[in-house]
């Protein structure tokens, strides 16, 4: 009699510990289904096909501007934080851009609503971006997830044919659209890239891309020649990559930006 108690006590922790673990993953995946739902719902509501939205645009010799196929008014009703939405055709990547104004790493476990979200937000900092894409590097922050949400699908781009396919990065504000052409995607350190670099000056500027290029490690590609001055402006999409040393950067250099308006 004296053995089995133990042995029931035994089986017994382990039955509430193994009820806790399926209990957690249950609620990881109830949590991702939820979230993936969410986005979807507003993906839906204000985002509309770029084509559409040109078909709306009156056929004049003095249209200036083009319709910008993100409802900002109705984004920044839910929340003024949302001040960009990032898309690249035929991939995941279609989000919203969040920049708290207090707290740079507000959005790293939150959802565009505020709420606890593992998954978190695609986000920049704005103790080190403006908010604007006018800065000379903009970083963009998102998890790698595992079903491939955020910016789960960024390693890919070391398959030649999927850069060639994928090689646009189209950035909507409510005045503008941003196109940007991808040319590097590097697995670098852990270190603050705008910390690290005054990207505020052409010398931080060319440090960085010196930096980018002679300090990546396997995986990575670069464009060769390497296309980007420090004149350039250009925004990097930083992920981490499973190593807590390290983060996966795709770098992408402003070619094309357009005036428009948000509807």
């Amino acid at each position: 009699m004296k053995e089995r108690k133990p042995r029931r006590i035994v089986f017994i922790l382990c039955l509430v510990l193994l009820i806790a673990a399926i209990a957690a993953v249950a609620g990881y995946i109830w949590q991702r289904e939820k979230s993936e739902k969410t986005m979807s719902e507003v993906q839906d509501s204000v985002r509309t096909e770029l084509s559409e939205a040109e078909e709306e645009i009156p056929e004049t010799e003095e249209e200036e501007t083009i319709s910008i196929p993100v409802d900002f008014s109705k984004l920044q009703e839910e929340n003024p934080d949302i001040y960009a939405w990032i898309y690249i055709a035929d991939t995941n990547v279609d989000y919203p851009i969040l920049q708290s104004e207090t707290d740079d790493d507000y959005y790293l476990y939150r959802n565009m609503y505020g709420e606890s979200d593992t998954a978190g937000s695609i986000y920049t900092q704005y103790s080190y971006n403006s908010g604007c894409f006018e800065d000379n590097v903009t970083v963009i922050y998102g998890h790698n997830m595992r079903n491939d949400s955020m910016f789960g699908q960024l390693s890919e781009y070391q398959d030649e044919e999927f850069r060639k396919e994928h090689s646009v990065i189209e950035i909507y504000t409510p005045e503008h659209i941003y196109t940007y052409r991808i040319v590097f995607a590097v697995t670098y350190n852990d270190s603050h890239l705008l910390a690290s670099y005054n990207c505020d000056e052409t010398d931080g500027c060319q440090d960085l891309l010196d930096a980018i290029r002679e300090n990546r490690t396997i995986p990575s590609w670069i464009e060769d020649p390497f296309p980007v001055t420090a004149e350039d402006k250009l925004i990097i999409l930083s992920t981490c990559n499973g190593n807590s040393s390290q983060r996966y950067l795709v770098g992408a250099v402003l070619e094309q930006t357009e005036p428009g308006n948000s509807d």
